[in-house]
């Protein structure tokens, strides 16, 4: 009967008023054979470099690509399709070396974006400093026919892949690995440490979501409908919040976060699923640098100041911007972003976060944007 509801509900809501809204872990490594085979959809111009369990080094870089100083790769990672499947994806990424570079970062891109969208970020660490590798998530950029975006679940395996592959480069074993992340990136990113402890020695993580279940309650409760002068809200909103993975309802939801989270797919394979960072955030006790804009509402204050409360790290900070929207304290302040996101790693690096514990809050003090316009990141 609740199916039947259910089935009805959605129906309604999908041409009614939405009509007009519209992965035990250890990832399977893979074998040299497997990392070998099927490189049709590799470009010509590649030529298969050297691999390690985790990936392969493709000896290719375009001429765009190229960095002075700088060693460019192309690389494709074998992350591993999900914790029920032995089955692997490949994902294609960008390593930058230095020749004497202290540390690797690597960048997990938001939702909607890719490797190359995340590029300008690179700036951010101190250059001939740092190593870089950015990548594609699942279902994201290159190569992704047949892949899932799930929001951060099974996207913690490429996460894995990623810093494994780095960690057993010949050119950067042994130096720290850094993650750097954004709103799904992040989340990813966090499941992936919550799994492995010893995977990145340190984090910085802007704007992540507490748990999938709130992001969708908050959306549903955004919906409004004006009849007659009265506002109401979303009908069967509860029973959507405790069905919203229901096949069923997935249609429903989507539309939500499309209209009023401003989340729109746009040909990104997506299935909502249960993602609970505020719970894997008590594993990880690395040193953290979590960021976040006050005006988010995808990712409101009580939401990361749970994730800074539950980190147990002895070593964290949290910062609190006046970014406009989503993943804003970037471009609302580059320069003072560039200098906390610099000073929290040189930080690591001097071995000031392994001496003291650090904990500490900071907020921006000035407006708050009441009407900003939530972008797409």
């Amino acid at each position: 009967m609740k199916s039947i509801i259910l089935t009805i509900i959605s129906a309604l809501l999908i041409s009614g008023a939405c009509h007009a809204l519209e992965d035990e872990f250890g990832i399977q490594q893979a074998n040299q054979d497997t990392i070998r085979k099927d490189m049709s959809n590799i470009p010509t111009s590649c030529r298969f470099v050297c691999s390690n369990p985790y990936g392969a080094l493709l000896g290719c870089a375009t001429p765009d690509e190229s960095i002075e100083g700088a060693t460019v790769e192309r690389v494709m990672l074998y992350p591993r399709e999900n914790m029920n499947s032995e089955h692997t994806l490949k994902r294609m990424g960008i390593l930058v070396k230095y020749p004497d570079a202290e540390a690797t970062v690597v960048m997990c891109h938001g939702f909607m974006c890719n490797k190359y969208d995340q590029v300008f970020l690179r700036q951010l660490f101190t250059r001939g400093r740092y190593n870089i590798l950015n990548f594609d998530f699942r279902a994201h950029g290159e190569m992704h026919d047949g892949q899932v975006c799930t929001f951060g679940r099974d996207e913690l395996h490429d996460v894995y892949a990623a810093a494994q592959f780095v960690k057993n480069h010949p050119d950067l074993k042994g130096k720290p690995v850094f993650a750097y992340g954004f709103s799904m990136g992040a989340v990813a990113a966090i499941e992936a440490q919550a799994h492995d402890g010893s995977l990145f020695d340190a984090m910085i993580l802007d704007c992540p979501f507490d748990s999938s279940e709130n992001v969708i309650r908050r959306l549903l409760e955004r919906v409004k409908f004006t009849i007659f002068g009265y506002k109401f809200g979303l009908p069967g909103c509860s029973l959507l919040q405790r069905y919203a993975f229901h096949p069923y309802v997935q249609a429903c939801i989507k539309n939500v976060l499309k209209t009023v989270g401003h989340m729109d797919p746009r040909g990104t394979v997506t299935y909502l699923c249960p993602v609970s960072p505020a719970e894997s955030i008590k594993k990880i006790t690395v040193p953290v640098f979590f960021i976040n804009c006050k005006n988010d509402i995808k990712v409101p204050i009580e939401a990361i100041r749970s994730l800074y409360d539950y980190c147990p790290s002895a070593y964290k900070q949290l910062w609190i911007t006046n970014g406009r929207c989503h993943f804003d304290s970037y471009f609302y302040s580059p320069e003072k972003y560039t200098e906390r996101v610099r000073g929290f790693l040189e930080g690591y690096l001097t071995g000031l976060a392994h001496k003291q514990a650090h904990q500490e809050i900071i907020e921006d003090q000035g407006e708050t944007y009441k009407g900003a316009v939530e972008e797409i990141r």
